[in-house]
């Protein structure tokens, strides 16, 4: 009987130590989590603050490949930290460059237009294929990048169309629309393809197409995020990983843009070239859908 207790007893000793070995082991898993996501946060931000890119292209590979989301999830909670970034982005840099009226109706119409976008994106992600997708997104960043680089060394720059008018505004609606669905379908922010679109198919100065850029993003992040959460793409025990990206992000935004005072034009531009060729580089080695 003695015999047949001290075996009860020593099975009780080994649950309890397998609980607390669970128990440390899920605290060392949280405690690294929060750590990349923290630092991650923080250098995406600097990015936003910087140049005006959302930097979810980043964000997405940190999400699935190290914190190991879902590729739908990470979608999902890049496009709240998404939200924190550009959101505080677009405070910050508002003091510091004043907008035309042509520039309001530019954001209000391309804003309004990346509502649509952005949801159909999202209600898309499920039904397309992001490969061919990705393709031309690729395409479109490497041209650009490349450019951009040779316009920052060459100290030149180019506009391919410069329309007014009705032209000018119809132009933004289409440009919205497609940039909205792809960000929508990708869960990024889509600074990096909407920043070029600005500066060469509108004539607007690198700067000013960086905090436009960001405006735009607002309706595009917030439509996309609170289909998602509708969707049930944003569960409540993701929140906290969320929570800690956002906030290192804004803290960013914050660096980056004191730096943009005492930047050149040249210097922004090349460093988004950088950051488009590296963008690409993520989409081509990304996760499959």
């Amino acid at each position: 009987m003695k015999g047949f207790q001290d075996m009860l007893g020593a099975h009780a000793r080994q649950r309890t130590l397998a609980r607390q070995l669970d128990r440390d082991v899920m605290q060392e898993s949280t405690k690294r989590d929060s750590a990349i996501a923290t630092g991650s946060g923080l250098l995406t931000g600097i990015a936003a603050g910087f140049i005006g890119v959302g930097g979810g292209e980043f964000r997405i590979p940190v999400l699935v490949e190290l914190l190991r989301f879902p590729l739908k999830l990470a979608g999902g909670v890049n496009l709240v930290v998404g939200l924190f970034t550009v959101a505080l982005g677009v405070l910050r840099r508002s003091g510091q460059q004043s907008l035309t009226r042509d520039d309001l109706v530019l954001v209000g119409i391309m804003g309004v237009v990346s509502l649509v976008g952005a949801a159909v994106g999202v209600f898309g992600r499920e039904r397309l294929s992001v490969r061919p997708l990705r393709v031309v997104v690729c395409v479109y960043l490497i041209v650009v990048g490349l450019w951009m680089l040779y316009e920052s060394i060459a100290h030149v720059e180019h506009v391919i169309l410069e329309p007014m008018g009705i032209l000018r505004w119809t132009l933004a609606a289409l440009v919205a629309f497609a940039i909205a669905g792809v960000s929508g379908v990708l869960g990024v922010a889509g600074g990096e393809m909407r920043i070029p679109a600005l500066l060469y198919l509108f004539g607007v100065p690198i700067i000013e197409a960086g905090t436009l850029s960001l405006i735009v993003s607002i309706p595009t992040v917030a439509a996309g995020a609170f289909t998602d959460r509708r969707l049930g793409g944003i569960p409540n025990s993701v929140v906290l990983i969320a929570l800690l990206m956002g906030v290192a992000s804004a803290v960013g935004v914050l660096i980056g843009a004191a730096f943009l005072p005492y930047a050149n034009r040249d210097l922004i531009k090349g460093a988004l070239g950088v950051i488009l060729l590296l963008a690409t580089v993520r989409l081509g080695v990304g996760p499959a859908h």
